[in-house]
């Protein structure tokens, strides 16, 4: 295992109890990708307000001028087509803002009074939250240009842990109080919360967790341990479980925003490990980790969402399954990503290994079986 990448994580999943443990998550990405000032935020995609605001910088100036020009940044209203878990550049949003988005850029203050100032060459963006009234960003402003891939593939590692930490964290917002810890904050949630051993055995549930049980809408206890009426989201979520009890680093994508599949209680949930943080938290010695239930919101978990969820796709396959789904051969999948005919025999290889299907036609059938009724809000 890379023991600075564990780390990393570690530190990443610390931020779910304390929103002032990211600046030193965020120090530790710094100085694996020589990165000058990185900033994490959860924006209010209406007011543009924040209610996820941190900054990690050695240069104490360079925040504060950050700060003072941040609102500049004429992107904003293109963060909500960043693809979840992918890295790149400043050349991405000037792409996607038209012929004239580095002209706009450089004639901005941002551009003007903190990266020409501080050196600063470009940045690397990624989306780690993207719903209908929130979207949330990690920016890594570096002084040189970014062309190495892997560190691209390093900040795609990470991306859904940070986002796996960023989304409970906007979940136990509302009930957060600084001198509680984690398990007391549980105890408060409107949410229903269940901290599970590695074989799923229930180690506690809140009052919401034992009032869903006793519905069996969803979820269910049997022999003392988790089970959900759905097979699919039965076996995400007893997967992260393992995952994250043994090694944190391999969790990746597994257990964030996977769909229940119930049609009158729709419901999605997260898996948070807490193997290495149960001694802060209060928990039982054998607890592996939290499973956060979030309810019904208002926006439609698409078919393409529910299988991403339920198999951890990574963002390359998830996009081959969306034209999988379409119905393109995997000659016109590979024209239409300009990429070899050999890769996407290899993704859907991989695709077909994490769902169980044996070609196109079993994966389409999937993929209209997963077509679920869930709602997200959270």
């Amino acid at each position: 295992m890379d023991q600075k990448l564990s780390e990393i994580i570690g530190a990443i999943y610390d931020c779910v109890a304390s929103e002032a443990s990211w600046p030193n998550a965020m120090r530790l990405i710094n100085e694996r990708i020589d990165g000058f000032l990185t900033t994490i935020a959860v924006f209010d995609t209406q007011t543009r307000s924040a209610s996820l605001a941190q900054i990690a910088c050695d240069d104490e100036e360079a925040i504060r001028t950050l700060i003072r020009y941040a609102k500049d940044v004429p992107f904003f209203h293109l963060l909500h087509r960043m693809e979840l878990d992918e890295p790149d550049t400043l050349e991405r949003m000037f792409a996607l803002y038209g012929p004239d988005g580095e002209d706009v850029w450089q004639r901005g203050d941002l551009y003007r009074n903190f990266h020409s100032r501080y050196g600063v060459l470009n940045s690397i963006d990624m989306a780690i939250l993207k719903r209908p009234q929130r979207v949330g960003t990690i920016n890594i402003s570096v002084k040189y240009q970014p062309k190495d891939p892997a560190i691209f593939n390093l900040l795609g590692l990470l991306g859904p842990h940070i986002r796996r930490a960023v989304t409970i964290h906007d979940m136990l917002e509302i009930e957060r109080d600084k001198s509680a810890v984690l398990r007391q904050v549980i105890n408060a949630l409107d949410h229903a919360v269940f901290i599970v051993a590695d074989d799923m055995s229930i180690v506690f549930a809140n009052e919401t967790a034992e009032a869903r049980l006793r519905e069996q809408h969803v979820l269910r206890a049997h022999a003392g341990k988790l089970t959900c009426l759905n097979e699919y989201a039965c076996n995400a979520l007893s997967t992260a479980v393992l995952l994250g009890a043994r090694d944190e680093i391999r969790l990746g994508a597994a257990g964030i925003d996977v769909p229940l599949g119930s049609s009158d209680r729709p419901a999605v949930a997260h898996v948070l490990p807490l193997q290495r943080r149960r001694e802060g938290g209060g928990y039982e010695r054998n607890a592996a980790a939290a499973i956060f239930v979030a309810a019904a919101g208002t926006v439609t978990q698409t078919a393409l969402e529910a299988v991403a969820a339920l198999f951890a796709l990574t963002p390359a396959e998830r996009r081959v399954v969306g034209y999988v789904a379409e119905g393109l051969t995997r000659n016109q999948i590979a024209e239409a990503q300009g990429i070899s005919d050999g890769t996407v025999k290899s993704q859907l290889g991989a695709v077909y290994d994490k769902t169980g299907a044996s070609d196109q036609r079993s994966l389409q059938q999937l993929i209209r079986e997963l077509t679920p009724p869930v709602q997200r809000n959270v």
